[in-house]
């Protein structure tokens, strides 16, 4: 059969003829199947075992696993047709066995290959899901995980552990994006996260939470964490970076030596608030300022003590309105009359009362602090403002919790905390920031 494949090629008819004679048919047959049985292994154990994604990499093995096949094949015809007859057969079997060695080596080679790259990828997708591309900080998704990881622990534990839980919060993210643009306020994000990991990355786990939001889970004492905020807030100070220098960070903190009957969900909650109250109290800082107390009486008392060195004028109320849309909450202004009038509110207090106009928010509260706050609290509120304004011990500061009626018509719970102050232009006035908390005074039995 094979001759007259040939006919009309002496030349290959010759080979034809040896391969026939000296056995050589039976050794090519033997070697391409098993080449032929390689790869069906190879094809099976890539479809049972891999991915359906990775189909395509079937592939690529196989012209890898040809390359030596194939060049056996060639150099097998090639040393057939020239070789003598006689003691080639030797030759030709070692040709054989290296030939086919060197397949499963490419085989071997290729698996470990594989089996290394899969791996590599499952670590960079865990890398993506659980850690933040800035700041290479633990992501939300870690911290939520370990927070229930940490309730499970405390659940099932007799013995309370030393935990902490605290929130940080960059001061002036947006005002640093809008002045110097978005890589100083990344540079600000990645500076704030170099800090605090340096600070508390001994003690717990640092993750980035939000755009300009940290938390800090950590087992410690109360007495180490003072150290270790005034540690942080040395090293904030002492930052330089490329577009601004020096860093400012709200800080609240929440631990179970103080909320035994907590759980780490509800001890976030505790240090959010407080690293909120700071929050509130850094922007009041940076608006306000307190002159010293002198004699008179009442009124004429708290006009001088809290007298307004920013001045509230025409030309500071732009400024105002700038700085107040950047803070983390509603904001506003109400003289200290009869009237009770509203000078001006931020978009957050329309969101808060559920007004999308200024226009619907005036016609709610007929733009008066009094018809802001409930009427079956507002003698309550006003009698605790007037006693903390007016106290030998009290500051410029007052924090009442009173209800609102929303224009929808709901009843919701708010945190204020007012500063009093007396501008030449506008008279007696409160600066006020209020934050909705009806979630936090549900969760403690409040009712409206």
């Amino acid at each position: 059969m094979l001759l007259k494949l040939f006919q009309g090629e002496s030349y290959m008819q010759e080979t034809a003829r040896i391969l026939l004679n000296e056995g050589w048919a039976k050794v090519v047959v033997v070697i391409v199947a098993l080449s032929v049985v390689s790869v069906i292994m190879l094809v099976a154990e890539t479809l049972v075992y891999g991915r359906t994604s990775d189909r395509n990499s079937v592939l690529k093995k196989l012209l890898i696993l040809c390359v030596p096949v194939t060049a056996f094949l060639v150099f097998s015809a090639s040393s057939v047709v020239t070789m003598e007859t006689g003691g080639s057969w030797i030759v030709f079997a070692g040709l054989t066995v290296a030939f086919y060695v060197a397949t499963v080596i490419s085989y071997i080679g290729i698996k470990f290959y594989t089996s290394h790259k899969s791996k590599t990828g499952i670590e960079q997708i865990r890398i993506l899901a659980y850690y933040d591309n800035l700041t290479g900080l633990e992501n939300r998704r870690a911290y939520k995980e370990y927070i229930d990881t940490l309730n499970d622990t405390i659940k099932n534990s007799k013995q309370k552990p030393l935990l902490s839980i605290i929130m940080l919060d960059v001061n002036g993210l947006k005002k640093t994006n809008d002045i110097y643009g978005h890589l100083a306020g990344d540079e600000l994000i990645i500076g704030s996260s170099e800090c605090i990991k340096n600070v508390f990355s001994s003690v717990g786990r640092c993750f980035r939470t939000g755009g300009d939001e940290f938390v800090v889970i950590a087992y410690m004492k109360h007495e180490q964490f003072i150290e270790k905020s005034e540690e942080l807030e040395q090293t904030l100070s002492n930052w330089k970076g490329e577009y601004i220098n020096g860093i400012s960070i709200s800080i609240g903190k929440a631990d179970m030596a103080e909320y035994p009957d907590h759980d780490a969900d509800q001890l976030m909650i505790e240090a959010d608030k407080l690293m909120y109250k700071n929050k509130q109290n850094y922007y009041t800082s940076q608006i306000m300022a307190d002159n010293p107390v002198i004699e008179g009486d009442a009124k004429s008392a708290r006009k001088m003590r809290y007298a307004d060195n920013f001045s509230l004028t025409k030309y500071t109320m732009p400024v105002i309105r700038q700085m107040a849309e950047v803070i983390p909450g509603g904001f506003f202004i109400y003289r200290e009359n009869e009237q009770r009038e509203i000078i001006y509110q931020n978009s957050k207090v329309l969101e808060i009362y559920g007004c999308s106009t200024v226009d619907e928010f005036q016609e709610l509260t007929c733009n008066s602090f009094e018809k802001m706050v409930h009427p079956d609290d507002f003698a309550t509120v006003q009698a605790s403002i007037d006693h903390q304004i007016d106290s030998e011990e009290g500051d410029s500061m007052d924090h009442v919790i009173y209800r609102i009626i929303r224009k929808d018509g709901t009843v919701r719970w708010v945190d204020d905390y007012g500063h009093y102050s007396h501008s030449p232009d506008y008279g007696d006035i409160y600066y006020v920031f209020i934050t909705d908390i009806t979630q936090v005074m549900t969760q403690k039995g409040a009712t409206n």
